[in-house]
């Protein structure tokens, strides 16, 4: 049985992988806003080094948010139009694994581009090395726990049109947190490393997100798809 669901896990992650790669590069769209929201805010505060560092990490993790949520209420909308959801159901696949495929590839997707632009934006911040880790593993570490509880958000919605303002108003108040720890951890992380309490709070937070965000998203897909 855990043979099956292994290889059912890894072609889901196969097929998702490349439905985006033939795409035409939608699914960089979510790099690109995190880019042109950064760029904006820089000239729109006057593009003063001094006046940019020290609110670089609050806008860059306000710009992976909304970057973010941008690409949640598409997550499971396209197989919800297509079929695929009514699919997998009758065929008994359990939505969890279906979720936690969808989760990966979006991570993959949306999270892995917009870490690896960070040493962009430390230069375009004239951040210090240690503000730019900071923000680095304190992204890492906060990851599953935005995109469980976008996957939830999203799974809450499957059907709804005109679902993105209250995909924003269902997620806010969840990810408000992780915003709040992940801006002082990236500022902390000089001083204390990853030892901060911060941290300690994201990885206990995305732990969490995976133990009840994929269940909690798998019960909301099957009362959506009844």
């Amino acid at each position: 049985m855990r043979g099956i669901l292994m290889q059912a896990f890894r072609a889901l992650i196969k097929r998702d992988l490349l439905i985006a790669l033939r795409s035409g590069g939608t699914w960089l769209y979510g790099l690109v806003f995190f880019c042109l929201f950064l760029t904006l805010c820089a000239i729109g505060l006057g593009g003063d080094p001094n006046v940019l560092r020290p609110l670089a990490p609050a806008l860059v993790w306000l710009s992976l948010i909304l970057s973010l949520l941008l690409s949640f209420e598409r997550l499971f909308q396209a197989d919800a139009e297509d079929g695929n959801l009514m699919h997998l159901k009758l065929s008994g696949m359990s939505f969890k694994t279906y979720i936690l495929a969808k989760c990966c590839v979006h991570w993959l997707l949306s999270v892995l581009p917009l870490l690896l632009s960070l040493p962009i934006a430390a230069l375009f911040f004239d951040l210090s090395q240690g503000i730019s880790l900071g923000l680095f593993f304190s992204i890492l570490i906060a990851s599953p726990a935005l995109i469980c509880y976008g996957a939830f958000s999203s799974a809450c919605l499957v059907g709804y049109k005109g679902g993105g303002v209250l995909l924003v108003l269902l997620s806010v108040p969840i990810l408000f947190p992780i915003l709040i720890f992940g801006i002082s951890g990236s500022i902390h992380y000089v001083d204390a490393g990853l030892g901060a309490l911060e941290f300690q709070a994201l990885a206990g937070i995305s732990l969490i997100a995976l133990a009840v965000g994929i269940p909690a998203s798998a019960a909301a897909l099957n009362v959506t798809m009844e």
